[in-house]
């Protein structure tokens, strides 16, 4: 049976919870024993987050479950609504019926906060260190030094993709390529659905010196499923027509239906969508993509559902639908010896 090296997450909102199930089996089952690196993107890249801490699989699930998804999607008060007088935003609110979502929509190009979720994250990567070595925030470089980690315990190498608006592209998150960014920041721009969370706006300097302001949101908006992130050769000196085989994908399936679009919610999940299934044509163009790949079939549940909580039906079958298809995958031998 093949040595595992490299597992990646697809994004897909809620669905994440399915993710849950998979560890459950992999860890209990001593296929992460060999496992170097992890990435994601959006909810792959929460997965990837918490999967790179290294912990016992009741440790991940006790990070899993402190999550609570219903305040995910925050309408927190934007800090720059003080700044409209009291009379326009009562006529906002009569319109629209919230006027902070409505100006960060405007300001931050998003209707919900990720002031709460950046908050969780921030204190989920917090318990993993030693705070007499070092406090937060706490770098991709930080990630790497055990010396800084509770019991100095060694993380697994961490890739997160989020987009870079600005320059309309995908950006990888890592030691390699960002080793001083804060990876809660990371890992909240590469959940930050376009339109449905506020984007991630960063100031710099570029190489010429010229002062530049970057937006970032969602890696899943250009690549979403990034299978072919370590199919390099100095990630495995040994491709196999071009392609990584120690690495390990997980993906959602659902049945293509239409889909009736009568809201805001709705359009968004249908644009995401649709630029997910443009991306499809690269995952297709290669049948090794799925003989690497986990696929679990969500049953046509909505990735952007947040009313939902910990052991709740919903919940509960996500968990099991991941646990069945890791389960299923590994029985079925479709994971063929090629290193």
């Amino acid at each position: 049976m093949r040595n595992i090296k490299n597992l990646v997450f697809e994004g897909g909102g809620i669905l994440g919870t399915a993710y849950l199930g998979v560890l459950d089996y992999l860890v209990n089952n001593g296929w992460m024993r060999n496992i170097i690196r992890v990435a994601g993107t959006s909810a792959g890249a929460i997965t990837a987050c918490i999967t790179c801490f290294n912990l016992p699989f009741s440790d991940i699930e006790k990070i899993a479950y402190s999550l609570d998804y219903k305040k995910v999607p925050s309408k927190s008060k934007f800090d720059r609504i003080s700044q409209i007088p009291e009379d326009a935003k009562e006529v906002i609110e009569k319109l629209f019926g919230d006027a902070n979502c409505i100006y960060r929509l405007i300001n931050n190009y998003g209707w919900f906060s990720t002031e709460y979720f950046y908050r969780w994250i921030k204190e989920v990567i917090s318990d993993q260190f030693d705070h007499t070595k070092k406090l937060p925030p706490y770098t991709f470089s930080d990630f790497r030094n055990p010396s800084l980690h509770k019991n100095n315990r060694p993380f697994l190498d961490l890739f997160i993709i989020g987009t870079n608006i600005s320059m309309r592209t995908s950006k990888i998150f890592s030691y390699e390529t960002t080793p001083t960014m804060e990876v809660a920041e990371a890992v909240r721009i590469s959940m930050s659905i376009p339109l449905f969370f506020e984007a991630v706006i960063k100031e710099d300097v570029d190489t010429y010196g010229d002062f530049v302001r970057d937006v970032f949101c969602d890696g899943g908006l250009m690549n979403n499923y990034p299978l072919n992130i370590f199919d390099y050769p100095k990630f495995n000196s040994s491709l196999y027509h071009g392609i990584n085989m120690t690495t390990l994908g997980v993906r959602f399936m659902s049945e293509l239906k239409h889909n009736d679009i009568d809201n805001l919610l709705k359009y968004i999940e249908s644009l995401l969508h649709a630029s997910s299934y443009i991306q499809e044509h690269n995952y297709e163009s290669n049948p090794l993509n799925k003989e690497r790949s986990i696929i679990i079939d969500t049953h046509g549940i909505s990735s952007l559902d947040f009313n939902i909580s910990v052991n709740d039906d919903t919940y509960k079958f996500l968990y099991n639908q991941g646990y069945i298809a890791a389960k299923d995958f590994f029985n079925n031998k479709a994971y063929k010896l090629r290193d």
